[in-house]
């Protein structure tokens, strides 16, 4: 699994997609999910510009990975308890989420997340930051490989609080 580096890298180069999130509202126990699904692959060396320090975080190790490519973004508000939402990826597939647990006075969340190839991951994460999940499927048509960031935040609600 990679350092936090990378997280640090995607949350840079992702900047731009929590604010196409940002008027979602919400009751006081939820919160805001945001999806972005990344192909990378070793046939072609396009980068989308969104992608360029996280490109070159992943490529320290896997250096075979030349292109990287931005899906459709996906945010749902999202209850805190046993439900799960499915968020679309590529190919038909889709990234289940379970919001565990919410820490506000640490403004942490704790989620379980299921990606294709990969099982269910439990854990912690802070508000606004990007967690990549680098995922063993391979898309249909192009063969590139699928990594899945995951970022929660507080609604825009929870944000006006405080």
């Amino acid at each position: 699994m990679y350092r936090r580096s990378p997280r640090l890298a995607l949350l840079v180069a992702l900047g731009a997609v929590s604010a196409v999130t940002a008027g979602v509202g919400g009751r006081a126990d939820d919160v805001r999910v945001t999806i972005v699904p990344i192909t990378a692959s070793d046939r072609h060396s396009f980068v989308d510009p969104k992608l360029k320090e996280f490109a070159r975080e992943v490529q320290k190790h896997e250096p075979q990975l030349t292109g990287f490519k931005l899906g459709t973004v996906s945010c749902l508000t999202v209850n805190v308890g046993p439900n799960k939402e499915s968020f679309p990826l590529v190919d038909e597939e889709k990234a289940d989420i379970t919001v565990l647990g919410k820490d506000d006075t640490r403004q942490r969340i704790r989620l379980a997340v299921k990606t294709p190839r990969v099982g269910e991951i439990t854990y912690w994460t802070c508000y606004d930051k990007f967690f990549p999940i680098v995922t063993r499927y391979l898309t249909l048509n192009e063969r590139e490989r699928l990594i899945v960031a995951v970022m929660v935040a507080p609604t825009a609600k929870e944000k006006d609080k405080k």
